[in-house]
Formats: C-alpha cells, structure tokens, sequence
C-alpha cells in the first residue's frame, strides 16, 4: 500500500511457557494510511494490546519469539536496534496507555512530565513549559497553568488520561497508538477524550490506532476496522463495511451481542464457549470450538483469506456471502 505509514505483515508472536510456545499473536497483517484511524476489535486476551507492544517494541525480554514484520514508514520495527526504535518513540510513534496513574510518575508534577519529553526534542525549559500551557489547553484541561503544577494523584482519571494526551502530542507523532484510553471512564468523559483525539487527527494528520473492545467506540471514531479472535484478524474493512455486512461467524455474533435499544429487539445473544489457549502450531480455524457454523473442514485446515471487496476480508471456510 504505497500511503500506509504503517504495515504489519504475517506477524506471528509466541511467548515461552512450561509447556511450550504459547501463540498470542498469528500471522496478523493489516496497514494503517495516513490520517487514518484504524480499530482494533476483540475480547480481552485476543492479542490486541500485544500487537500495540510489539510495534513499540515495548515488550522484548528475551521470552518471546517474533517472526514477520512491522513497518513504519518503510523501516522494519522488528529488527531495528534500541537507538533506533529511540529516535522512532515519541516523534514518530506515541502511545497512550489504558491506566494512566500507571504510566505517570507519581513523585513528579504532570506539567514536569510534559517538560521533560519537550525538553528531550531540544526544548529549553522556559519555551518547553510555556508548550506545556498551551498543551495542556488544547486537550481541554481548564487553568492549565496551575494544574501543571499539580501531581497525578491530585488529578481525576479523566484529567489524567488528557495529560497523557497532551504528552504524546508534545513530540507530533506521525502515528498515535491508543490502548483501551477511555476503559476506566465514564461516558461523559469518554465522548470528551475521543473528541480531543479526533480534533488532534484532523489538525496534526496524525494515524491513530485504537485499540478497544467497544463497539460504540468504533463507530463514533473508527474509519477502518480489524477484528481479532484468538490472536488472528478475522476480519477487516471499512468501519460501514464491518457493522452493515459483517461476514465472518464471529464478527456476526459480537455485533448481536451488542445491547438493544428497545425491549422488543430481543435479548442480548451471547457466545457460547470460551476462548482457546493455543500452544505451538494450531490446526483448524481458533473460533471452531464456538462457532455454530462450523465444518469438519474448520477443525483441520486453516482458513482462507476470501476478499468480500475492495477494502474488506475475512478468514473462513464459508463462501463469500453463504
């Protein structure tokens, strides 16, 4: 894809255990464009936040093996050295983590926090908490300046996870990795941070990559959508494609597990089952346990990629449109 700031090609990640290899992450491929703002969908535990650590090559210790690629901007993630992957953190790629008290250090003023990670682009002090202010503005902290001064217990979750925003926009990423930012919030505030991240694509034209497991989320910020099961993409398109003809099994059944607007909709469907736990090499499709259209053929060999258009796939044995 010649505008993707960001491919993931067959990247495959396995973590070492007492029994063997265990799979979190197969042969997952998709691209971000740039100014896009892609979904990553999925039951906790599916691989989502291991893709966003491995792109950051946060997760590196020697108990995992990695195999295909992560590019950003043509340069392979995956193999570069740790003073590369410095240089690429923060200005090319930031993150927003789903806990911000744990991402902030709880001895040091947050305006201190952004200061610093002005200060590593070459700011100097003065011109780098001025930047701050107007930062911490822009992600609608209300008297800034005196809240800078302020320590990140003294802070509500939703304050703090715009202080996480205002940190990351403080180098202009090229691309924003955001894990489960609004998980611990409640709606209102919520709204306001997909808000705040939306008005951040659409002046900066920055990617963002969400990673969520709510589906009122994608549709309000979403334009193209992964979903993941079991440490595989199942499925992806654009965000109409995925909610108006959703294709693959599982895709269908967590869009009729969402809630009804309306008693005489019907009851909430559930999955029946629970996630597998794959060690070493899997056989068959990873959702055959629990999907109620599942052949013989879907115990034993590994599903097909079946293009349903020209931005849209899944990986099922069931014919397109069956």
């Amino acid at each position: 894809m010649n505008d993707a700031l960001l491919e993931v090609n067959r990247l495959s990640v396995g973590y070492k255990v007492e029994d063997g290899w265990l799979s979190a992450v197969h042969d997952v491929s998709f691209a971000i464009r740039k100014g896009e703002f892609f979904a990553l969908v999925g039951e906790s535990g599916c691989g989502k936040s291991t893709i966003a650590s491995t792109i950051m090559r946060l997760s590196l210790d020697h108990n995992e093996r990695l195999e295909g690629e992560v590019r950003f901007e043509g340069h392979d993630l995956i193999r570069a050295t740790e003073p590369e992957m410095e240089a690429i953190r923060g200005s090319g790629i930031g993150m927003i983590f789903q806990n911000p008290l744990d991402s902030l250090n709880p001895v040091y003023t947050v305006g201190w926090q952004i200061d610093e990670a002005l200060r590593a682009g070459g700011m100097d002090a003065r011109s780098a908490r001025k930047r701050t202010v107007e930062l911490m503005e822009a992600v609608q902290i209300p008297d800034a300046a005196r809240r800078a001064n302020a320590f990140p217990h003294e802070l509500s979750g939703g304050m703090r996870q715009r202080v996480m925003i205002a940190m990351m926009l403080s180098r202009s990423p090229r691309l924003l990795i955001a894990d489960e930012p609004t998980t611990a919030l409640d709606v209102t505030v919520e709204a306001q941070i997909l808000e705040i991240m939306k008005d951040m694509r659409d002046r900066t034209g920055a990617s963002v990559l969400m990673i969520t497991h709510n589906f009122g989320i994608v549709a309000e910020t979403a334009d193209h959508v992964g979903i993941m099961y079991a440490g595989e993409l199942v499925e992806c398109g654009s965000v109409y494609e995925i909610f108006a003809r959703p294709s693959h099994p599982y895709s269908f059944a967590l869009l009729n597990a969402l809630p009804r607007r309306r008693k005489r909709d019907g009851r909430i469907q559930t999955i029946e089952g629970t996630v597998p736990r794959i060690l070493g090499e899997s056989r068959g499709c990873r959702f055959a346990n629990r999907c109620p259209r599942a052949m013989d053929c879907c115990r034993t060999e590994a599903p097909p990629r079946r293009e349903l258009g020209a931005d849209h796939w899944m990986r099922c044995h069931l014919e397109v449109n069956a």
